[in-house]
């Protein structure tokens, strides 16, 4: 780790060349930028520990956004800290932690605007608190794609609500990449013979977060069926069961289990990898395109409102 004590965003910049020289590295390798906005250490160590694997399927830049804070060193004066991590902790990425004290980070993006990877698209990514509005925000301004996390905030239903009252083309959130194996399996079900109308779906899962939510939200929606969500003690969801003429087709996946069971009328159980989605999985998903998606957008805007 290389620290950088009342430095500048400039010269930060002139460092991290200079490191990059040294290690006989190069940015030419580096697909994209992604503004990492953190709230306290704890988000540092998730996104630094994501590092390896996001660089892995995406080489990129990662620059680290602490809030501004107050100190005393060098009489309360503005004040910009900045921590270069190395290759040996990282791999393939390049990470900078910026650590902005007594209004040294009251404009983000001129913080962040020197680092930045040119003609490399900028994904904004707020670790965990979020604004309401991210299009509107600075940073978002000057972004490709937003990635919010729902389930980080303390409320993760009323944060996906407020961005679908806001949403505008780029804005996404991690929480519907962690739900990709429930809707690829559910649609594969669907997909098997006998091909008879879904009736109504129960979804069992934890209410109060963001996945068991756009799971029902998006099945209301491509369904056009009743679904329930059923709260249950779980860390995610828990089973869904698509009840048709012929009997339910259902997957149940155990509480913190990694394997699934799908049942379906008339045949054997059948056991199935669906392990939870760790946040690198799901953030390497949303880095995959700076295109839209107008998938998850029907789905906060429509999908959300139909469950019951």
């Amino acid at each position: 780790m290389t620290t950088l004590t009342n430095t500048t965003s400039a010269q930060t910049a002139r460092e991290l060349e200079r490191l990059r020289g040294d290690g006989g590295s190069s940015a030419l390798g580096k697909v994209l930028n992604l503004v990492a906005v953190v709230k306290d250490d704890e988000g540092v160590r998730a996104v630094s520990e994501s590092a390896i694997d996001v660089a892995q399927a995406h080489p990129l830049r990662i620059i680290i956004l602490l809030p501004d804070a107050p100190s005393d060193d060098d009489g309360g004066a503005p004040r910009l800290d900045a921590e270069l991590m190395h290759a040996e902790k990282v791999g393939l990425a390049e990470v900078v932690i910026l650590r902005p004290y007594n209004g040294a980070g009251v404009n983000k993006v001129s913080l962040v605007l020197p680092l930045l990877l040119p003609e490399a698209p900028v994904f904004t990514w707020w670790v965990q608190e979020a604004p309401k509005n991210p299009s509107k925000s600075g940073l978002g301004k000057v972004s490709s794609r937003r990635i919010t996390n729902a389930n980080a905030t303390r409320n993760p239903v009323a944060s996906l609500t407020a961005l679908a009252q806001n949403r505008q083309l780029g804005d996404t959130d991690l929480t519907w990449a962690g739900i990709t194996i429930w809707r690829s399996q559910l649609a594969a079900l669907l997909n098997e013979a006998p091909h008879e109308k879904v009736t109504s779906v129960e979804v069992h899962g934890n209410s109060n977060r963001g996945g068991s939510n756009l799971l029902a939200g998006w099945l209301a929606l491509r369904l056009g069926v009743p679904v329930h969500l059923e709260h249950c003690d779980s860390a995610g969801i828990y089973s869904v069961a698509m009840h048709r003429e012929s009997g339910a087709l259902s997957i149940t996946r155990p509480h913190d289990g990694d394997v699934a069971i799908l049942s379906r009328p008339g045949r054997s159980d059948l056991q199935v990898a669906m392990p939870m989605r760790t946040l690198q999985a799901q953030l390497i998903e949303e880095l995959r395109t700076i295109n839209d998606d107008l998938e998850f957008a029907d789905v906060i805007q429509e999908g959300l409102p139909l469950v019951n």
